[in-house]
């Protein structure tokens, strides 16, 4: 299923200077509660720890496209 300019998926590398710099919460919460990587967040929320399988994250992403009104 294409989704077009609905999804956007960006990586970011927590282990560098400005990774640490803008997710210090995230990795905050990373040792808190001793998530472990990969990470997966969908509309901004934490939604997987541990896992970035396609069939994993696919349903989140077509769970969010779900809840959001289709822009023409």
């Amino acid at each position: 299923m294409l989704h077009g300019s609905r999804v956007r998926v960006e990586y970011v590398d927590l282990s560098g200077p400005a990774g640490k710099a803008e997710y210090a919460d995230v990795l905050e919460r990373i040792d808190e509660q001793g998530l472990p990587y990969p990470l997966v967040a969908v509309g901004g929320r934490l939604r997987l720890a541990g896992s970035a399988h396609h069939s994993h994250v696919m349903p989140l992403i077509e769970e969010a496209l779900a809840s959001q009104p289709v822009r023409e």
